[in-house]
């Protein structure tokens, strides 16, 4: 057995255990939804139409674990408040890249695996944008379209997403020079356990990912609605993807390592990219004591970018949520006080409901 092999060994268990937590009900309530789309490393997934707000949304989720962190529990859901206020929801669900000769790299995920969804979604919904959001690496791939295809994002929402690394921090320089890659094979075509990218996280940001969370339980078991979201963020936390090397290896240099997008180098399907090119009302939101998003890793890009009406939110963080990078997806202040801001900021920019036939 070679490495790989041992860390997938450990992702089966890993699933294994989500499964037992889903049968002590556990596991996420998610809305239902439709598969409209899919196509080699992606599914898009429909949740409706709402009031036929016109643009929809279209949510892109990190591609290391499952989309249904937007959408946890009826309490807990971005998915449901947007279509309570009456935006279609369109999510994208990353799914495995495949197990060899994989050549899905960062300009597939920030450019034409995106762009077929917003293709899919003009069709079906006969609006020719989408508000974009994205989360962690999700909102850097999102930033990255909007650079891309300015004419197709009527809004840009990020949450948590460091684009700016020009004073690279200390989690993301040990992300980089993590040994645990030097245990899984480096040819480009293969792909990384979601273990493995659990485990190089886990140690570059310990605070977060080990100690956060015990902290957080700790003050969570005095209320059963925080320590259900709590074990909840957990169980998802066990839910894993595997990434594609070549996504993995370019995003480390590209991105972390030379800061290409933030200097003007980046080059997608022939298109050179700076944060200039990003013109859509822009929504940053920030957290400002993050080690995975440190503030100038956000900061920077929303001061750059070439947005004309901006929106810079501050998000201090939420008992219950486990994880407080994904705190602003489900936590309480997220939902009670975030996410009306966020929608109603959307909405303003919405133009009359389209009418439905």
């Amino acid at each position: 057995m070679n490495s790989s092999e041992w860390f997938e060994g450990i992702d089966r268990l890993r699933q294994r255990q989500g499964n037992t937590m889903d049968r002590l009900g556990l596991g996420a309530r998610v809305t239902p939804s439709h598969v409209v789309f899919s196509a080699p490393g992606l599914r898009l997934r429909s949740y409706g139409a709402g009031m036929a707000r016109c643009p929809p949304l279209l949510i892109v989720p990190a591609p290391i674990k499952r989309w249904y962190i937007w959408d946890l529990s009826p309490e807990r859901s971005v998915v449901r408040k947007a279509l309570a206020q009456g935006f279609g929801v369109y999510v994208i669900e990353w799914s495995a890249p495949p197990r060899t000769g994989g050549t899905l790299g960062l300009a597939d995920y920030a450019g034409p695996m995106i762009d077929a969804c917003i293709a899919v979604i003009a069709r079906i919904s006969a609006c020719r944008q989408v508000f974009l959001c994205g989360h962690s690496l999700g909102g850097i791939l999102a930033a990255l379209y909007s650079a891309w295809r300015p004419e197709r994002v009527a809004a840009l929402a990020l949450f948590e997403a460091p684009v700016n690394f020009n004073t690279t921090a200390r989690v993301l320089r040990q992300v980089a020079g993590a040994a645990l890659l030097a245990s899984v094979p480096r040819e480009r075509s293969r792909r990384i356990p979601g273990s493995v990218l659990s485990a190089i996280f886990a140690n570059a940001a310990p605070g977060a990912f080990y100690a956060g969370p015990g902290i957080d339980f700790l003050a969570s078991a005095v209320s059963p609605k925080h320590l259900a979201t709590h074990l909840r963020v957990q169980r998802w936390a066990l839910d894993e993807l595997p990434m594609s090397r070549l996504l993995f290896d370019e995003a480390v240099a590209l991105l972390f390592a030379q800061n290409s997008f933030m200097r003007g180098e980046l080059v997608l399907g022939g298109v050179r990219l700076a944060p200039q090119q990003v013109t859509a009302p822009l929504l940053t939101l920030y957290r400002p004591f993050s080690s995975l998003a440190p503030p100038d890793t956000v900061l920077g890009f929303h001061g750059a970018a070439g947005s004309a009406h901006k929106v810079l939110l501050p998000y201090l963080g939420d008992v219950g949520v486990a994880l407080q990078h994904v705190g602003p997806l489900v936590g309480d202040s997220a939902h009670l006080v975030v996410w009306p801001r966020v929608l109603d900021w959307l909405a303003r920019l919405s133009p009359v409901p389209r009418l439905v036939h």
